[in-house]
């Protein structure tokens, strides 16, 4: 004797089908990496372009598995005999950007242009993470510094150029954009729209 289902359990299992195959969509079009998000703390976020990359951040987070981030803090004795600059030592100026609470699973503090500290390296590896997406500030320092250091270190590596800018203005962002096409792969230097061709291509 075949049972019938009652309307009502059908409809609940009906839901859940739906449901079940929406997270699995969704977790298809997610980028198989992570996007490191650079230094993007409050004392960094002091010109419109660089305040326009957190916004750009929160709205795609979800096309990743994990936002992680970087902050800096001013303890190499270079930057203030070399180039006399004395900031982002402690306090508020250090910072994540409040925007970023609750979209970054993981940050990873530095005293360097680049993020690539062994803590950075260990937890990449740790978590068979392959491809990293680099956005944040300032392109020409910190962002090119942290691709540079993954691209040496083996993993493939993009920058996410519409959520990059730099401080010193849009003529050293450019310049930076330039160098970097030269230097880890014009097709691995794209904006966030160029995410599905990403995906399509499998170089994700």
């Amino acid at each position: 004797m075949t049972r019938l289902l009652s309307p009502k359990v059908c409809n609940v299992r009906i839901v859940y089908l739906f449901t079940l195959r929406e997270v699995i969509r969704k977790r298809q079009d997610m980028i198989k990496g992570i996007l490191l998000a650079v230094d993007l703390q409050n004392s960094f976020l002091i010109t419109p372009e660089c305040v326009a990359v957190v916004p750009k951040v929160v709205a795609h987070a979800s096309q990743f598995h994990q936002v992680w981030a970087t902050r800096f803090f001013n303890r190499n004795p270079n930057f203030s005999r070399q180039v006399n600059w004395n900031e982002m030592v402690s306090g508020q100026e250090t910072e994540l950007c409040y925007a970023l609470i609750g979209v970054v699973s993981k940050t990873f503090d530095k005293p360097s242009y680049s993020s690539m500290s062994p803590a950075l390296l260990q937890a990449l590896q740790k978590d068979a993470i392959t491809t990293v997406a680099v956005c944040g500030v300032d392109t020409d320092a910190c962002v090119m510094a942290t691709a540079l250091g993954l691209f040496d270190a083996g993993f493939e590596t993009f920058v996410v150029s519409d959520a990059c800018a730099s401080s010193g203005g849009q003529e050293y962002h450019e310049a930076a954009i330039k160098i970097l096409k030269r230097n880890i792969g014009e097709k691995y230097v794209i904006s966030f729209s160029e995410l599905p061709t990403m995906l399509s291509l499998g170089l994700a």
